[in-house]
């Protein structure tokens, strides 16, 4: 599999902050997944809350020519963010790193890092990336190796 073929699978999510820094989530290195799957494992219960709260995130006026958006946050989604973000600061920061290939410290720089609004977008992107490639990628994929595998008349879900 080509490097081509890994970004129409999985492609890059840019994300521009206001200090002009632009974030790029990607798919991360293979000899992170042990260190990835501990840090969502420790903080799963949280992104089902934060999952939810999606709805109440909307994008109001594009400036397409800037490429920036505004967004309108209700205090929910706010609240239940904070409230994540303080029980699992550590973790939230580190899967935010590996993400985005950046430093850790990147993250808590308060001049050139995210505001809070630009991390709310930034952790959502992830959330949804792991949701879209196990449900919509890997699903038909799994799918179709287990059908090529199954002897004729098997009915058994078992590969």
């Amino acid at each position: 599999m080509s490097d081509k073929d890994l970004e129409i699978l999985i492609p890059d999510n840019p994300v521009t902050l206001a200090s002009g820094e632009i974030v790029v989530i990607r798919p991360f290195p293979f000899a992170k997944l042990p260190r990835v799957i501990a840090l969502i494992n420790s903080i799963g219960v949280g992104i089902f809350s934060l999952l939810e709260a999606r709805n109440g995130v909307t994008v109001g006026e594009v400036e397409s020519i800037a490429g920036t958006a505004t967004l309108e946050i209700d205090d929910l989604v706010v609240n239940k963010v904070n409230e994540f973000v303080t029980s699992h600061f550590d973790e939230v920061i580190e899967i935010m790193g590996i993400y985005c290939s950046r430093p850790k410290e990147f993250f808590l720089d308060e001049e050139k890092g995210p505001n809070i609004e630009e991390a709310c977008v930034i952790l959502f992107t992830i959330i949804e990336r792991h949701l879209v490639f196990f449900t919509k990628t890997l699903r038909p994929i799994l799918a179709q190796i287990r059908s090529k595998t199954q002897l004729p008349g098997d009915t058994s879900s078992k590969p």
